[in-house]
């Protein structure tokens, strides 16, 4: 485990998630959880942080999506880059008990890296795939002078289809007529 995986990512980096394994039973799940975490909650300490916003945390047992696999829950749920959850996926195949997610979002733009202290451990750091998009240039200012030509505004406007009302509105006049004399 290097250090430079568990520092705390710049402001505009690529969505990226921690992960940790608490080493404790399932059933002290709810000491561990970030709904309605409070200033007493555990985990800010044992990632080695002064505080975290608990809105950016997950901590579920494993055993919860063990027909869905972490791998692939990351992959598919968080949309991360499946070239990067296949590389420690051997790792996040080994957890038992407690999973933490801390998303990047959580600690990013300060200063700093995680110091996990038992029952946490580092497991893996992924993210998403960044893409490059194209940008494109901004016109030039020729462009953007001048009188843009075409289209006339004489006033020779269409007006309001009256024919095209009276014709059907007698349609409807003779289709009632004929159904009237069916009847």
């Amino acid at each position: 485990m290097s250090d430079d995986r568990l520092a705390f990512p710049p402001e505009h980096a690529p969505r990226m998630i921690f992960v940790f394994a608490l080493d404790c039973m399932p059933e002290e799940l709810p000491a561990w959880e970030p709904d309605g975490a409070g200033d007493d909650w555990p985990l800010p300490e044992a990632l080695g942080l002064g505080g975290i916003a608990p809105e950016h945390v997950e901590v579920f047992p494993v055993a919860r999506i063990a027909d869905y696999g972490l791998a692939r829950y990351l992959a598919e749920a968080h949309g991360m880059s499946a070239e990067r959850v296949e590389d420690e996926a051997q790792a996040l195949q080994d957890i038992a008990g407690l999973v933490v997610l801390v998303h990047g979002r959580a600690v990013a733009g300060r200063d700093g890296a995680f110091a996990p202290k038992p029952p946490a451990r580092f497991i893996a750091r992924v993210g998403e795939q960044p893409m490059l998009a194209g940008a494109v240039p901004p016109p030039s200012q020729r462009v953007t002078r001048g009188v843009i030509a075409g289209g006339s505004t004489s006033g020779d406007t269409p007006g309001f289809p009256w024919r095209g009302l009276g014709l059907g509105l007698v349609g409807l006049v003779l289709l009632a007529a004929y159904l009237w004399s069916l009847a």
